[in-house]
């Protein structure tokens, strides 16, 4: 599935999307708790990793809606955050099914609708990054 037209962002989406459906697959095979902790800490760095690429390209560009896009990184990575105090409130079965509606939802509503913005912006500069 293609999102983006810059080629170290269209990789990095990909492997971000990959390392969640290996999470997912994780989590609905119950996974021990300690595979489970390992997987979130290396989506959390890096996706850290992609948002620090994203947001140089960004200030490259001169992209407009830089900071707000900033602002929905540090959501998205505050959410990751408590992925683990979650799984240890409410219980692997609980965990499972609220998973499933958490990260796809949202690194991929990102991916397809705010990355794109970016993505129409270096296409209409015209810039080769």
């Amino acid at each position: 599935m293609k999102f983006f037209d810059v080629p170290q962002i269209e990789l990095q989406h990909e492997v971000l999307v990959s390392m969640c459906n290996k999470l997912n697959a994780d989590v609905k095979t119950r996974k021990s708790r300690i595979a489970i902790y390992q997987q979130i800490d290396d989506v959390i760095a890096f996706t850290r990793l992609h948002f620090s690429t994203e947001e140089l390209l960004m200030a490259q560009s001169g992209y407009p809606e830089i900071e707000t896009h900033k602002d929905k990184h540090q959501e998205l990575i505050h959410e990751a955050l408590h992925l683990k105090d979650k799984l240890n409130q409410i219980g692997e079965d609980m965990f499972t099914d609220w998973f499933n509606h958490w990260p796809f939802a949202r690194v991929l509503a990102h991916i397809q609708f705010a990355d794109k913005q970016i993505e129409e912006h270096i296409v209409q500069k015209q810039l080769k990054l």
